[in-house]
């Protein structure tokens, strides 16, 4: 993704926050990890790292299901884009994670997104316990290639819903990262969503090819 793009693309995630939650109906608070605020400067991609380097000659596809062991998780990935207002459109449903296409494919250079519900009208979504994650946690992400592609957990932070570092999440660099992405804090019934949004950031580790690659 060049610079321009992702100026074009993400601008509008600054001002109304992110990811849309709106279809969460009940009030969930969650452990919160302590709030690190950044400025959204316009700098060059940071340097590759050793796991990034290891896995160039890995052709990864669309991703279609993600796995997190320690949460017991097992989830199809659907395809998603901007809303109509600007957001970061999230699945219908409480149990579907979404990849944000116009962004990163997991497993190649940048920061690709994957967004999910914390709960729903039915109560605790796919990401309800996405904030037990820690440090050195596992997850794996699946392609249409038939790859499994292993993410190490580095670090989780909660920030204000508005106030997210937005090319933290969506910019770019050298590194292959996955960002998880789901609402958590208060539910404001005025405004229809959660108070905060929770970014556990990880970074690709390995990829298992398929025998055709």
């Amino acid at each position: 993704m060049t610079k321009t793009r992702w100026i074009a693309t993400f601008s509008t995630f600054a001002i109304i926050g992110l990811v849309g939650c709106t279809h969460q109906a009940t009030s969930t608070v969650q452990s919160e990890p302590t709030i690190q605020q950044a400025n959204m400067v316009e700098t060059q991609p940071t340097s590759k790292s050793n796991s990034s380097s290891a896995a160039e000659s890995i052709d990864v596809s669309t991703p279609s299901q993600l796995s997190i062991p320690k949460l017991n998780i097992q989830a199809p990935i659907e395809e998603t884009g901007l809303t109509k207002d600007g957001q970061m459109g999230v699945p219908d449903d409480g149990e579907t994670v979404a990849w944000f296409e116009p962004g990163t494919i997991p497993g190649r250079e940048g920061n690709a997104v994957l967004a999910g519900h914390v709960d729903d009208k039915k109560g605790p979504a796919i990401f309800y316990h996405l904030g037990k994650l820690e440090t050195g946690d596992e997850l794996f992400v699946s392609d249409e290639n038939g790859n499994v592609l292993t993410f190490v957990v580095k670090t989780k932070q909660a920030y204000p819903r508005d106030k997210a570092p937005i090319r933290d999440i969506f910019g770019p660099t050298y590194n292959r990262q996955l960002n998880l992405i789901t609402c958590t804090g208060l539910f404001d019934r005025k405004k229809g969503t959660h108070e905060e949004r929770l970014v556990v950031y990880t970074e690709l580790k390995e990829t298992r090819a398929t025998a055709s690659n």
